[in-house]
C-alpha cells in the first residue's frame, strides 16, 4: 500500500493513457496542447466536403493587388486590340506594309497582354496586307 509506483489504478499505467517520453517531450516543444486536438475535431469539416480556403491579411492584401494589376493589365491589352485592329484594317487601303507590320507586332503585345482574339485578328490581318503588299500587288503590275 505504501508504494504508489506498483499501483495498477494509477492514471499513467492505464493502457489508453501510456505516453512515452519522447511524446511528452515532443507536444512541450511543440506547444500542442490536448484541448487543440479536441477543438480541432469539433471545427473541422467532415471529410468529402469543399473547404473554404481562409487567406491571411498579408496574402489578401498582395492578391488584390495582383488582382488589380491583371485587370489593368488586361485593360490596356483591350486597347491595345483595338488599335492594332485600328491598323491592321486601315492596312489594307494604304501604306500595306508599315501599317501592316504595326498592327502585327500591336496585335502580338495585345495577345500577351490577355486580349487574344483582338490580337490574332490584328496579327492576321496584318501579315495578310503585308504579303499582298508585298507579293501579289508587284505580280499585278508585272502581268499588266
Amino acid at each position: 500500500m505504501g508504494q504508489q509506483g506498483n499501483d495498477p489504478k494509477q492514471k499513467g499505467d492505464q493502457p489508453g493513457n501510456v505516453r512515452s517520453a519522447s511524446e511528452q517531450e515532443w507536444k512541450l516543444e511543440s506547444g500542442k496542447r490536448h484541448s487543440d486536438t479536441e477543438a480541432s475535431a469539433e471545427i473541422a469539416y467532415p471529410a468529402g466536403a469543399s473547404v473554404p480556403i481562409k487567406v491571411r491579411d498579408e496574402e489578401e492584401r498582395s492578391t488584390s493587388v495582383v488582382s488589380s494589376a491583371n485587370a489593368s493589365t488586361r485593360a490596356a491589352g483591350r486597347s491595345m486590340g483595338w488599335t492594332a485592329l485600328g491598323f491592321a484594317i486601315a492596312s489594307w487601303f494604304m501604306w500595306g506594309v508599315l501599317l501592316g507590320a504595326t498592327a502585327a507586332v500591336l496585335g502580338f503585345v495585345a495577345y500577351r497582354q490577355g486580349s487574344r482574339s483582338l490580337g490574332v485578328w490584328s496579327i492576321s490581318l496584318g501579315l495578310i496586307a503585308v504579303a499582298t503588299n508585298l507579293v501579289l500587288i508587284p505580280l499585278y503590275y508585272l502581268v499588266t
